[in-house]
């Protein structure tokens, strides 16, 4: 059984090894107070609290860039995602595809931005079919809002996004991009997404939501 993703059964073994492949880095942590360094794997970590990530960012980014601020924090998640993968890979190189992005949700599990569901419509393919349809349980950044008593009219999760297109683009070898279709932030049961190549996005996110009866978010 998989201790940080939920997935269908089909998936659960190529889960299983990809946490195989990570939990041990995560496990190797060590403090340095002195030094003022947190060490994960041998590897300088900087701890941040959720809510100055997600809203106090946020409100700041809102003030300097306007309606921007969406994008830059799309895209600062989306760097994150690319050069993480980079960086785990190296530690084990010469995994297939499917094993490299499976590692993803693993590790963004265990770094404390959400666990991952991933639903059965997925398909992921290294081509212009590519499909990852998912939900992040506990997201950080809707948690923030949550616990803060505060709601949006949007989804709010952005650097999860970002994240996630980052990190499957490099397993994959393809440019993708991730569209937040419901989130918990502005009322709704779960904070669900659609990941695809960008020619595709748009396209999917709508036959999707039509088959769950959810109105798109602009």
């Amino acid at each position: 059984m998989t201790k940080y993703v939920d997935c269908p059964d089909s998936f659960v073994p190529l889960f299983e090894e990809a946490e195989r492949l990570i939990e041990p880095t995560f496990l190797d942590q060590r403090w340095d107070p002195t030094h003022g360094a947190m060490l994960v794997g041998g590897e300088r970590y900087v701890m941040y609290r959720s809510r100055s990530m997600a809203i106090h960012l946020r409100e700041e980014l809102e003030r300097v860039v306007g309606p921007a601020a969406d994008s830059v924090i799309y895209r600062f998640g989306k760097a994150c995602g690319s050069a993480d993968a980079d960086y785990y890979f190296s530690l084990h190189p010469e995994l297939p595809a499917p094993l490299r992005l499976a590692m993803g949700p693993v590790v963004f599990a265990l770094g404390g931005y959400a666990i991952v569901k991933v639903l059965p419509e997925s398909a992921p393919s290294p081509d212009e079919n590519y499909l990852l349809v998912f939900e992040h349980p506990n997201s950080y950044e809707a948690d923030a809002y949550g616990t803060q008593g505060l709601t949006s009219e949007k989804p709010v999760c952005y650097l999860n996004s970002g994240y996630s297109a980052g990190w499957c683009g490099k397993a994959f070898g393809l440019t993708l991009e991730v569209k937040e279709v419901a989130c918990t932030a502005k009322g709704d049961p779960f904070c669900r997404f659609v990941m695809a190549p960008p020619a595709q996005l748009r396209k999917r996110v709508a036959e999707l939501c039509e088959t769950w009866g959810i109105v798109p978010p602009r």
